[in-house]
């Protein structure tokens, strides 16, 4: 773990765009806790000076004190929503600007060695816990700080030794107090912040994987090892709320202590007549007031352990390095020219077997090409090198003449549409979530390229059209939808490149068909490279690539790798067996018509 300066100095170095937001929040704070200890000492000598005036039966001039404290009381008032207001309004910019930071981390990455649990933890729970650094550390102590001085200041007028007294109990309960709260409070609040890491993660595995589970009858211990892990959470809780119910205890105890601490100096000062009996409340309440404003600070260091924690578990991302390295000088974006592997081969790690190797071929401008081979095969490793989501280890990949490492990954990606075999939609509109991919795009643009798509009649037909909610990822669309609503996303971009991994999947025969027909004529004169296990859309490319064992074994038409080509005629065949027993029909009910795969399985 870093060192605590380090730490403060990475939140402050995070911090300094909000830098006027938090210290006006200070401010506010200060006078806030001021007023609201001036009030209790005005109060207390108004009361005392009243009663002194009663029992003389001299005249008193209560407007005055009166009018300060119904100031005071505004004031604190005042003060206290205000600060409220700017200080949690500028945490939670700055919990959104490290969520931008953190994702800024993680983008260049391109593959995280993290489950989806982990990383969301990180994004939320984690970032989550670093308010804590602003709202209950920093502000608390500076605000306790500069009042408490002012606070003492006012005692030492009175009585140096009162002032001493005060000082060294407020030092105790401001400083020593929390220090050894925050030395024991260490390793729990570390711990609850792991162990609640850990359990989310799993979480999120559990509920991701329950179809996988369920099946391999693997949930009941999946749900064993989430209880564990929510008691083990549990146990650092309450180590916690213990030091924090100590913690408080404690600084009751040193209120108390110093109460009677300056009573005993006050006493003997006031028959000697070095003060006058009204001085005594207010220096009383004052010193409450003081207690008052450190009250905070034990549990502020305690939470300063959990937020280190969390500190370290997002600055691990800043010592990992992209798997592709920017170009010192790039060029400029490559224009609508040939794309030519030559010997190109990868592998993700030094010491791992080969992801793809000595694949030579070159793509035309405008050409469409079928990308097909079995599982890990390299299918998705080919689109990786495309994307330089993975960098190259053996031979080169150019693109308008020059190699993919003289450009900027972001300029290279401009050009390039790309649908996931995983579409994410986010948790708001049909409309919002198409213009992610060009959010200048106008309403007609849009409408075009969910018509292409073939999913504008679908959108039309939710109830609020393309305003729709789609709940979180796409909840309450089906796969298929929410496939073409990535698909039409794509579109918007007008890019001259478009990948598409498993473009058909989820989709039933009679849409995929009409799906590919607009897809083909609307790509027409563009670059297309579908990655796809649909066998019967794969047979109307006139060029297809066939890979297996991270290799490229094959290139050409439907026809010629039929005749010529293994690995292809056994994917044909497990693909149309697989579609036949879909299609097998029910005990009794005689035999249904063949399918168009069918009687190309046949032809084939």
């Amino acid at each position: 773990m870093n060192s605590l300066g380090s730490d403060l100095r990475w939140w402050l170095r995070l911090a300094r765009p909000y830098a006027g937001a938090f210290a006006l929040g200070v401010a506010v704070s200060i006078v806030t806790v001021s007023a609201n200890m001036a009030l209790l000492a005005v109060a207390g000598w108004f009361i005392a000076s009243m009663a002194a005036a009663g029992l003389a039966g001299a005249g008193m001039n209560y407007f005055t004190p009166a009018a300060v404290i119904r100031g005071l009381a505004i004031v604190r008032t005042g003060g206290r929503y205000l600060e409220r207001l700017i200080t949690h309004d500028a945490t939670l910019r700055l919990l959104t600007g490290l969520r931008v930071w953190f994702y800024r981390q993680i983008e260049p990455l391109s593959t995280v060695d993290m489950r989806n649990g982990d990383l969301l933890a990180r994004v939320r729970a984690d970032i989550d816990t670093l308010d804590h650094v602003y709202l209950r550390l920093i502000a608390p102590v500076t605000v306790g700080l500069a009042c408490l001085l002012g606070a003492v200041a006012v005692m030492w007028l009175y009585s140096p030794a009162v002032a001493h007294v005060n000082l060294a109990l407020l030092g105790v309960a401001g400083i020593a107090l929390p220090g050894l709260t925050y030395r024991l409070g260490r390793a729990p609040g570390a711990a609850a912040v792991d162990t609640s890491a850990r359990m989310k993660a799993a979480a999120v595995d559990w509920v991701e994987g329950l179809g996988e589970l369920t099946v391999f009858g693997a949930l009941e211990p999946r749900r064993e090892t989430i209880d564990a892990l929510s008691r083990d959470w549990i146990a650092h809780q309450k180590q916690l709320s213990k030091l924090s119910g100590l913690s408080s205890a404690g600084v009751l105890l040193l209120t108390n202590l110093a109460l009677v601490g300056t009573a005993c100096f006050l006493v003997p000062l006031i028959r000697s007549g070095a003060l006058q009996p009204v001085d005594f409340a207010p220096l009383i309440l004052l010193v409450m007031g003081c207690f008052e404003a450190v009250a905070l600070m034990p549990g502020a260091w305690q939470a300063l352990g959990q937020a280190r924690a969390a500190t370290a578990r997002l600055r691990a991302f800043e010592d990992r390095r992209p798997a592709v390295a920017e170009p010192a000088h790039p060029a400029p974006p490559p224009a609508c020219e040939a794309i030519r592997f030559d010997h190109v081969g990868t592998r993700y790690q030094a010491d791992d077997t080969w992801a793809l190797r000595e694949v030579t071929l070159t793509i035309a401008p405008g050409e469409h090409i079928a990308v097909v081979g079995p599982s890990g095969a390299g299918k998705t490793t080919f689109v990786n090198l495309l994307l330089r989501l993975a960098e190259i280890r053996e031979g080169e990949i150019r693109w308008d003449g020059r190699p993919l490492s003289a450009y900027r990954a972001a300029d290279l990606r401009a050009r390039i549409a790309f649908v996931p075999q995983r579409v994410y939609l986010f948790h708001t509109s049909v409309r919002e979530n198409l213009l992610v991919g060009r959010p200048e795009a106008t309403a007609e643009d849009m409408i075009a390229a969910a018509d292409v798509a073939g999913i504008h009649d679908d959108i039309m037909a939710l109830p609020e059209g393309y305003d729709t909610l789609v709940g979180e990822e796409g909840l309450r669309l089906s796969g298929g939808q929410i496939r073409r609503i990535g698909i039409a996303r794509a579109l918007l971009r007008d890019t001259p490149l478009v990948i598409l991994d498993e473009p058909f999947e989820g989709l039933d025969m009679r849409t995929a068909a009409r799906l590919w027909s607009r897809l083909e004529r609307h790509l027409a004169d563009r670059t297309l490279i579908v990655v796809s296990h649909d066998l019967a859309r794969v047979h109307d490319f006139a060029r297809i690539l066939v890979l297996e064992n991270a290799g490229l074994v094959a290139d050409g038409d439907h026809a010629t790798l039929v005749r010529h080509c293994e690995t292809y005629r056994r994917l044909q065949g497990a693909y149309f067996n697989r579609r036949l027993d879909r299609h097998a029909p029910d005990a009794g009910r005689g035999e249904t018509a063949p399918t168009p795969e069918l009687s190309l399985r046949r032809h084939a």
